[in-house]
């Protein structure tokens, strides 16, 4: 294996398109047809979307390459645990050096910190550089310290999977509130005279709380399936853990009670799809009810069935891909919710 091809393996290149994949997902898929629905069908200037193109293309780069870094570094001080639960896909110091491994986590990372504090400059909001430079950070006391603590290192990944969606939202929705003056003078000029400002701006207040609603409803999506998905990967290097001794959920409680917690948290997706669900069958969307029934809620209940008679490692490989699709479909459906909020609605 030459170095290019390791290094791309080592940053996991599937999973930073699908972090890529996901925040344009949202901006497209769940902002945008909101916006244009409020805007009465039509792409008016000044109404639309706020952040630039070249922005969020920065805002995805710099999520993408903080996410790489943190798979080099986890690579980097897991080299011996991998040598028992993945001996086949040891990339540092078999294929990459360690030193060129460390050295490129730094470089990805300053240049990644670098571009969120060009955005928080360009939004006029200095805090902002703070999710950059706490993500790296989380990333790399994850690999060191927390994910060899129970439970706490789950926790850290599935907060920080969460973050993707949500940055993706919460960079708009500042630019959003900061010019909704002039979102609701555009909009005057194009309702009848002497509409109010307020009734215009109560409205388009309406419109962001919606658009922040469904942001946070992926984004506890995002959490939610990432804690299975993480707990079942522990289960799934238990010997590994173990033998190094991580204090994983599984190491610490035994498969038996990590599995039960694994479960008790998938029927609480369960049970939040189906509040979803609930209000989807009230407003007459069929559609969407039936999306997360197939996609999301019947996938779910297989996981849970299985992990009751899971025993052998490749039982817990083939759960944690399943929750790595359904983690899909959920980005998948804001393609669904584009096509009915602009053509249906």
């Amino acid at each position: 294996m030459n170095v290019i091809v390791a290094f791309i393996k080592l940053i996991r290149l599937p999973n930073l398109l699908i972090i890529a994949l996901t925040q344009y997902a949202i901006r497209y898929g769940v902002i945008y047809p909101i916006i244009y629905t409020f805007s009465g069908g039509q792409d008016i200037p000044n109404v639309g979307l706020k952040m630039t193109d070249m922005n969020f293309f920065l805002l995805s780069l710099s999520t993408v390459m903080i996410a790489a870094a943190g798979y080099i570094i986890n690579d980097y001080f897991d080299v011996k645990v991998d040598r028992v639960n993945r001996p086949d896909k040891i990339i540092v110091g078999k294929y990459i050096k360690r030193r060129i491994a460390m050295g490129a986590h730094v470089v990805i990372n300053t240049i990644a910190i670098l571009i969120g504090a060009y955005l928080a400059y360009v939004l006029g909001n200095w805090k902002l550089i703070f999710i950059q430079v706490l993500s790296a950070g989380a990333l790399w006391y994850y690999s060191t310290m927390f994910k060899k603590q129970v439970v706490i290192g789950n926790v850290i990944v599935a907060l920080l999977a969460a973050l993707v969606p949500f940055v993706a939202g919460l960079y708009e929705l500042i630019l959003q509130h900061a010019f909704s003056d002039d979102t609701v003078n555009t909009l005057l000029f194009r309702l009848e005279e002497y509409t109010p400002f307020e009734d215009v701006e109560y409205l388009l207040l309406e419109i962001l709380n919606s658009i922040l609603y469904w942001v946070l409803g992926f984004t506890v999506f995002a959490f939610i399936s990432t804690m299975i998905r993480e707990i079942i990967k522990d289960i799934e290097d238990y010997e590994g853990d173990k033998k190094y001794f991580s204090n994983t959920l599984a190491v610490v409680y035994g498969k038996v009670k990590a599995k039960i917690v694994a479960q008790i948290i998938a029927v609480i997706m369960v049970v939040m799809v189906g509040y979803l669900q609930y209000f989807q069958l009230q407003g007459k969307d069929m559609a969407s009810f039936m999306y997360f029934l197939f996609a999301v809620q019947l996938p779910l209940i297989y996981v849970i069935v299985k992990l009751q008679s899971a025993q052998e490692k490749s039982d817990y490989t083939k759960l944690s891909l399943n929750m790595k699709l359904i983690m899909l479909m959920g980005i998948v459906y804001t393609a669904f919710f584009y096509y009915t909020t602009i053509y249906i609605a």
